[in-house]
């Protein structure tokens, strides 16, 4: 049984992209480090991205996420919040409470949708189909 209190939580960090980028396990290891200082037991945590943010964060167009699975007492939340916060390196930060759902969901890569058919193709199948359906 679990202990009182404690919970499955899951935690994306936007860091730095330049720091991710020179330095990728000690960004990752800076996320660990918000979290384990606070008592929080770490299940698994990976750099999962870096690309172009949609609006400047810090005067930073880009960012790294950084996504890590803990457990963790549910009254130290307020507190690693507070260690986001001051920390530089961190620009953005969002724990969800994922108690119940299978962690191997969280880390699952997204796979790309197969390219939409171009319209003329799209087209000549309609002609082809008409044609057939005259026949």
């Amino acid at each position: 049984m679990a202990d009182a209190g404690q919970r499955t939580y899951e935690g994306l960090f936007l860091v730095d992209s330049g720091f991710a980028n020179k330095d990728p396990e000690g960004a990752v290891a800076l996320c660990r480090d918000v979290l384990e200082k606070h008592g929080a037991t770490i299940i698994r945590a990976e750099l999962w991205a870096e690309q172009r943010l949609a609006y400047e964060v810090r005067k930073n167009k880009r960012g790294a996420y950084i996504l890590v699975a803990f457990r963790a007492n549910t009254l130290k939340l307020a507190e690693m919040e507070l260690e986001c916060r001051l920390t530089e390196r961190i620009l953005r930060y969002l724990f969800t409470n994922r108690e119940g759902v299978p962690i191997e969901k969280w880390f699952k890569r997204y796979e790309t949708k197969p390219a939409r058919p171009r319209e003329a193709e799209v087209e000549s199948r309609k002609d082809e189909e008409e044609v057939a359906i005259a026949d």
